[in-house]
């Protein structure tokens, strides 16, 4: 099966979608292989538990700054320049991190991580919406996500095997490997899928109609900003993860595993979402699930408060099991509603959305994360509260008067 007339001189369905998905993998793999990591960083850079999540959340900041750089300059020269000079930033970023000697410079080097990262990640969605649209952009979609999953339940595995090979240096020195793996992929089998003719200008007009034209699209500003508090609260659970495994819950070396373990239904739900969402459609399957989300977040913040903030694990466990299968259903379908209107500026417009939806997390993925010391129950409040406000806000979005 093909992608498109574009893309079939090098390229099948099947290794488009591994492709593709590898690329978004950038993003959790900057995140999720150094997790293992944080204590380590911690006692080497002199800090406190709390401040070393500035660890992930820089990685953030940078993918959010840098998803507003490549969409532009890939509608105006094409989509595989903008991945190679993301994978080269990533490198570049890698190596700063992997020389630090301060929290300081780490987080300029994973600030840099995340500013290449984002290169990749969102040519993804320009990728995809130049050879699809509408149900199946959406379903494409869910395919590349279950296969993007199987990286934030390997990287964990990955971190911790380098940790016990050596320090955690090795885990940037991967970084950069990785990197330059990607590109030599991209180079030998992905043809460019922007058409000459369908190349826009960089001039600041031209670019700022673009803008103007995503951001006064109430359906795209809508579902960025639903995307961003979904998002938010699971980057709550992110940031905080190695915290809660390793320090609440005391788990020590067999942190991986558990942190994989909640990987599993979002697999689950992304593939049975490429199945559901060609019969029910998106808004439909993302706000049952939110009232799932909901549900679930809700119990978990009162079953929390009977245990003094600090369930048994494998209790804490099952809740998170069934919010997760539920947002499982939601990043790839809400990428896809905010896309669907900007077809004909798909790297302004993905880079908008991108931008967009993270940025509104970092605040809210950073006050979930802060939160959480010496209990879980921020974390349900959280998903609750953002769950709820992203049920109302699709709502309006559908519903609602202009």
């Amino acid at each position: 099966m093909a992608v498109s007339s574009v893309a079939t001189q090098r390229i099948s369905m099947l290794e488009f979608i591994f492709l593709v998905a590898s690329l978004m993998s950038c993003v959790a793999l900057s995140i999720d292989a150094v997790l293992p990591a944080l204590g380590f960083m911690a006692r080497d850079f002199a800090v406190t538990g709390s401040d070393i999540q500035l660890v992930i959340t820089s990685v953030f900041a940078g993918f959010g700054l840098g998803q507003l750089i490549y969409g532009p300059v890939s509608d105006r020269w094409g989509r595989l320049p903008s991945i190679y000079a993301g994978l080269l930033v990533l490198a570049m970023g890698s190596a700063i991190a992997m020389a630090s000697e301060s929290l300081e410079m780490m987080l300029l080097g994973r600030f840099l991580q995340g500013v290449g990262a984002s290169g990749p990640r969102i040519m993804v969605s320009a990728l995809v919406r130049d050879c699809f649209s509408g149900r199946p952009m959406a379903r494409v979609m869910s395919f590349v996500g279950t296969v993007f999953m199987l990286a934030p339940m390997l990287a964990p595995l990955l971190g911790q095997a380098l940790l016990w090979l050596g320090p955690w240096q090795y885990i940037f020195i991967m970084y950069i490997c990785v990197a330059v793996m990607l590109a030599t992929w991209v180079y030998l089998r992905l043809h460019e899928t922007l058409l000459p003719e369908n190349r826009r200008s960089i001039h600041p007009t031209a670019l700022w109609q673009a803008f103007i034209t995503v951001i006064s699209n109430r359906v795209a500003a809508g579902y960025t900003l639903v995307s961003g508090m979904t998002f938010g609260a699971f980057l709550g659970y992110l940031s905080s993860s190695q915290l809660i495994f390793q320090d609440i819950y005391m788990v020590g070396d067999a942190f991986p595993i558990y942190f994989s373990a909640l990987v599993l239904p979002n697999i689950v739900s992304s593939l049975l979402n490429a199945k559901l969402v060609m019969r029910w459609g998106m808004y439909r399957l993302v706000q049952i699930t939110n009232v799932l989300v909901l549900l679930g977040a809700v119990s978990l913040y009162f079953y929390t408060e009977a245990y003094a903030g600090v369930p048994p694990l494998m209790h804490y466990m099952t809740f998170l099991f069934v919010i997760f299968s539920g947002i499982g259903f939601q990043f790839g379908n809400l990428n896809a509603l905010a896309m669907e209107p900007l077809g004909k500026v798909a790297g302004m417009g993905a880079s908008i959305v991108g931008a967009g939806s993270t940025l509104v997390s970092i605040p809210i993925g950073s006050l979930i994360g802060m939160s959480i010391t010496h209990s879980v129950a921020p974390l349900a409040l959280g998903l609750a509260v953002c769950s709820l406000l992203s049920m109302s806000l699709m709502y309006w979005v559908r519903f609602g008067k202009a």
